[in-house]
């Protein structure tokens, strides 16, 4: 079957050489031959030279005469595209400078009142009272999913449930976004 392959492919090769007139007249038998034994390639040399005889009797187009310098006026001025992007990059820039300096003019503002012993331990009981309160919370959620495993255990059948329940939603949203999609024409 490879020796086929290569055998098709040697030919073909030899078609191209063919078109373009650079064929010997031994390669030309050997091509003959193959043709003589496989109708594929005998009906594909019949297409590329119907092909080829198209494209040889087709007109030469030319463009028009000013062609060149009607597409060059339509081409974008490099000057004013240079300009537009530096203008958009300096924007950018300032649009980023602004609220630096803004956070810069805050902590000028306010920075003397951070060296406050009244503030920094007003800061310490914050951050204690905040890391008590996220201590509750996480200790809570801890109870509602021992309760939670605790009654899976005695109910399985709830987690089947759920899952079918996850599973249906994922459906409809697959469903939903087909249906919503728009449609090509």
């Amino acid at each position: 079957m490879e020796q086929r392959i290569m055998e098709h492919d040697e030919i073909y090769t030899l078609m191209m050489e063919a078109l373009d007139g650079e064929l010997e007249e031994s390669d030309q038998g050997q091509m003959m031959a193959h043709f003589q034994e496989c109708s594929t390639c005998a009906r594909e040399w019949e297409t590329i030279q119907a092909i080829h005889q198209l494209l040889l009797q087709a007109p030469v187009l030319s463009p028009a005469a000013d062609f060149t310098q009607r597409t060059l006026a339509l081409l974008p001025n490099t000057r004013y595209r240079i300009y537009a992007i530096s203008a958009i990059y300096g924007f950018l820039l300032l649009v980023g400078l602004i609220p630096l300096a803004v956070i810069i003019w805050f902590i000028l503002q306010i920075g003397p009142a951070f060296n406050q012993p009244a503030f920094i331990r007003g800061l310490q009981q914050g951050g204690g009272q905040l890391l008590e309160v996220m201590q509750t919370v996480v200790q809570a959620g801890w109870q509602g999913l021992g309760t939670f495993g605790e009654l899976l255990g005695q109910q399985p059948s709830i987690l089947g449930w759920l899952l079918v329940l996850v599973g249906v939603v994922f459906l409809w949203g697959g469903v939903y976004s087909q249906l919503t999609r728009p449609q090509r024409v």
